[in-house]
């Protein structure tokens, strides 16, 4: 197994999915500072190897972060030349979900994914049994002599001792020569009844077999498991949908849009009216400013008087002729509102319309949907009827059978008393006759007895000899306790009390019952599959249905039709709506130009009957009064333009009260669109359901799933039985080797090389009760483990696991070696020696290195990765 990345999602420090990786074969570093994450990335692989998905034990609330949330963990994995992806999700209170895919394809989740994992971090023992994974801070090899059940320190210990055994092989001996060969013989000859000599399953065999009945019933199981899926998927969506249609269809938020569509208008009403003001305003204030500009002209020499007398002139005959056209524009302007009007009016109309016959429609296509319900649950209903009707006849024809604690008891007896016969048989004299030809037959009790047969002789016997005599025959232990006679009569006694006259009796009737108890089952399936509330729930479920009505119409369309019919007109109505505001617009700003036209018309004229008299009055008009009318102007011109600025500040914002309107009505139209939508697919979903219903999808997969199950527990027999085959012939043919040299030589080989990189002439001693060192042999002098310094306790530690980590390798079972902040008593110039063993070591491991100590663990010399953003594929 080698990891090739891992994907943090929510995991402590990490918010956000964040990746590490790609971790290559050979050695790879993860160094970065503390509190940056590899402690958590250590902690986040074991939850997912370790942790069950269903579960929130301590180690998976740890990885919770402060803001709460689901805790995510993904592995890429690379099996054998495959990959392979694993994720797990923990979710405090309602679950969590587990799931491995094969190159991209989903092959395992929940609780088989579950088992999947266990079977490749287990299954071998190449777990973190304290020899592979080194958790920060966990380096010592000392351990204590005994352990509890369940302690994490003794199941280091049993994975140790299971790895070296599958290292080493078992350590019992057989002697050798014939007994040897026989045993490898006969070994041998129940082999090959499984499998061919290439080690693969026989035609014919058993082992054949067994894997063929699984991958049918793998196949059956995969198509019924998508109808099934199928299934699900269409009820969840039925239930989302009827939740959305509630919502859709609720009173309040249909009356809450109304008044929100009313008020939206109002405001766009508003809005214009006091643009309008605003624009009035605007005119005055410019009158005003107008009519001060006059007045100071008038003030200006006699000599210009009359110059602005001329000009005042011509602006009145040019507002006059503005004045006209405005008012021409204004009448053209009106019209075309009011045919927008009308076009509005039939658009509405239309739009009633389309909607009135979507509505029959729907009427329509819902009672013809009722009928075929009203049919179908009758039909479940008289199925229903029919499998309670015959689970009750089997359940009372299997009431008159004995029960299993009965039948249990009898067989008993009936095991008692052959027991007692071949006691009895067993202890006494036997008697055989061999004739001579043409000899007359012995006869015992007046039966014959047949030449070689061995006649038991229990009692008192009396042979008749022809021509001879009689021969008795008294046995030694005449009168005797005798077993049998007791023991026959407990089991008279017993088919008495049962009422049964024997036996064959007794066992047919306990097979009777056991075919009507399966019958009765059977039929409770049916019957609970049709009605899984009762079959009185589905007779009150067919009487609730509504009752048959006609409203079939030959002149209605079909349901896409009209409703394609009411969304045309619902469009053509948007579009009539939309052109009567914006004519209605064209119309207001009309009649404002109009209206302003005849304000400039009026001042224009105001203007030249103002210079009119000011030239009439100018000779009697003295400078105080004019400087006075002059002053009265300007206030009334400020005033104005105060005016103006107030009701400018105040004024709403049409084009924003009209874009609310339109989303207004938007959101109506939409949310009727969501409704027809959501209504025609559930009449879809209901017949999907009702037809994977009929169909019995979910008992065939159960039943299937059954099967499978003992189709799988006889495959793992069979397979156990050719593992076990194959381990005896491999055993037998090493059994000859000294077992303890052959349990610790292969790891004593690989530390050598590595020891020798530290210490000279050293050698490890090793503990039969623990399987670790217990000390260590320098210069001919041995010292316990416990005594050395914790920095050559950190170094042997690591030394040994990287010893066993090689031994896996080379026995085809990789694991990768995992060191988080190890080595951290180690000074400088064993450090290197340490990284030298390490690449040493790495040829055929995978080495994944988590360290904080960036200035040391620059000199391990190996590729680096680092935390990154995760892409979308890891997350999901």
């Amino acid at each position: 197994m080698r990891i090739r990345s891992v994907t943090l999602d929510n995991v402590r420090r990490f918010t956000e999915p964040v990746t590490a990786g790609p971790f290559n074969d050979g050695i790879t570093l993860l160094c970065q500072p503390n509190e940056s994450g590899k402690s958590t990335l250590f902690d986040a692989l074991h939850a997912l190897f370790y942790v069950k998905y269903s579960g929130w034990p301590a180690e998976v609330s740890s990885l919770q972060p402060w803001s709460g949330g689901k805790v995510a963990v993904t592995v890429e994995l690379e099996i054998d030349g495959e990959s392979w992806r694993v994720r797990k999700q923990w979710q405090r209170g309602a679950g969590g979900e587990a799931r491995v895919w094969k190159d991209g394809r989903l092959r395992h989740q929940g609780d088989d994914a579950e088992h999947w994992l266990s079977s490749i971090v287990r299954g071998d023992g190449t777990g973190p049994s304290g020899l592979l994974w080194v958790r920060q801070g966990r380096v010592s090899l000392s351990v204590d002599g005994k352990y509890a059940r369940g302690d994490e320190k003794g199941q280091e210990h049993e994975e140790r001792r299971n790895l070296l055994t599958l290292i080493t092989g078992a350590m019992d001996d057989l002697t050798g020569g014939k007994t040897m060969d026989a045993a490898r013989d006969a070994c041998a000859a129940e082999l090959g009844q499984l499998q061919t000599a290439s080690g693969r399953p026989k035609a014919g065999g058993a082992w054949a077999q067994a894997q063929a009945q699984v991958e049918a019933l793998e196949k059956d199981e995969a198509h019924l498991a998508r109808q099934a899926d199928e299934l699900h998927e269409a009820l969840e969506e039925r239930r989302r949908l009827r939740a959305q249609l509630a919502e859709l269809e609720d009173d309040e938020t249909r009356a809450a849009r109304a008044r929100d569509l009313a008020e939206a208008e109002a405001a766009f009403r508003d809005a214009e009216r006091h643009a309008s003001l605003v624009s009035q305003a605007a005119t005055e204030a410019a009158l005003a400013r107008q009519t001060e500009s006059a007045a100071r002209a008038e003030a200006e020499a006699a000599r210009a008087l009359r110059d602005e007398l001329a000009e005042a002139g011509g602006m009145a005959r040019d507002a006059a002729e503005q004045a006209e056209t405005a008012a021409k524009r204004l009448a053209e302007a009106e019209t075309a509102w009011q045919a927008a009007q009308e076009t509005l009016k039939t658009a509405d109309a239309e739009e009633a319309r389309a909607r009135a016959t979507l509505q029959r429609v729907t009427r329509r296509d819902a009672a013809r949907a009722a009928a075929e319900q009203r049919r179908k649950m009758a039909d479940m209903l008289a199925k229903a009827e029919d499998a309670d009707r015959r689970a009750a006849s089997a359940l009372a024809e299997a009431g008159r059978g004995p029960d299993k604690d009965a039948v249990d008891g009898i067989e008993k007896l009936a095991r008692a008393v052959d027991t007692a016969r071949a006691v009895r048989d067993a202890a006494a004299p036997q008697v055989a006759v061999s004739y001579l030809p043409g000899a007359p037959e012995v006869r015992l009790d007046g039966a014959p007895v047949a030449e070689g047969a061995a006649q038991v002789v229990t009692g008192r016997a009396r042979f008749d000899l022809p021509g001879i005599g009689a021969l008795t025959v008294t046995p030694g232990r005449e009168g005797a306790a005798d077993p049998a006679p007791e023991a026959e009569t407990a089991l008279a006694r017993a088919l008495e009390v049962a009422g049964f006259d024997d036996l064959d009796a007794l066992r047919a009737a306990a097979r009777a019952r056991a075919e009507a108890l399966r019958t009765a089952h059977l039929a409770a399936q049916a019957r609970d599959t049709l009605a899984p509330e009762g079959v009185q729930a589905l007779r009150n479920d067919l009487a609730r249905l509504p009752a048959p009505s006609d409203v079939e119409d030959a002149a209605l369309p079909d349901a896409v039709a009209a409703q394609k019919a009411a969304q045309d007109a619902s469009g053509a109505l948007s579009s009539a709506r939309a052109a009567e505001a914006e004519r209605r617009t064209r119309r207001d700003a009309a009649k404002d130009a109009a209206t302003a036209a005849r304000s400039t018309a009026t001042a224009a004229k105001e203007r030249l009957d103002r210079a009119r008299q000011a030239m009439r009055d100018l000779p009697e008009r003295e400078d105080a009064a004019l400087a006075e009318r002059l002053d009265r102007l300007r206030a009334a011109a400020e005033a104005a333009e105060a005016l103006h600025r107030e009701r400018q500040e105040g004024a709403p914002n049409v084009a924003a009260a009209e874009a609310r309107l339109k989303r207004i009505r938007s959101v109506i139209r939409e949310a009727e669109t969501r409704a027809q939508a959501a209504q025609l697919r559930l009449a879809e979903l209901r017949a999907l359901i009702r037809a994977r219903a009929e169909e019995g999808v979910e008992e065939a997969l159960e039943d299937v799933r059954l099967r499978l199950g003992a189709a799988r527990e006889r495959l793992e027999r069979v397979s156990f039985e050719v593992e076990v085959l194959r381990r005896l012939d491999a055993a037998l043919e090493a059994a000859q080797s000294a077992a303890r040299d052959r349990y610790y030589a292969p790891i004593a080989r690989e530390l050598r090389p590595l020891l020798e990189e530290l210490w000279d002439d050293a050698e490890l001693v090793w503990s039969d009760d623990t399987l670790l060192p217990s000390g260590m042999i320098r210069k001919g002098e041995s010292e316990p483990i416990d005594t050395l310094s914790g920095g050559t306790q950190e170094q042997i530690a690591f030394l040994v696991r990287l010893a066993f980590a090689r031994l896996l390798a080379k026995a085809g079972r990789h694991a990768p070696l995992i060191l988080d902040d190890a080595l951290v008593y180690s000074d400088d110039d064993r450090i290197e020696r340490l990284f030298d063993a390490l690449h040493g070591a790495a040829g055929d491991l995978q080495i994944i290195v988590l360290s904080c100590r960036q200035r040391a663990f620059r000199e391990l010399g190996a590729p680096q990765v680092v935390f990154r953003p995760a892409d979308a594929r890891a997350e999901g």
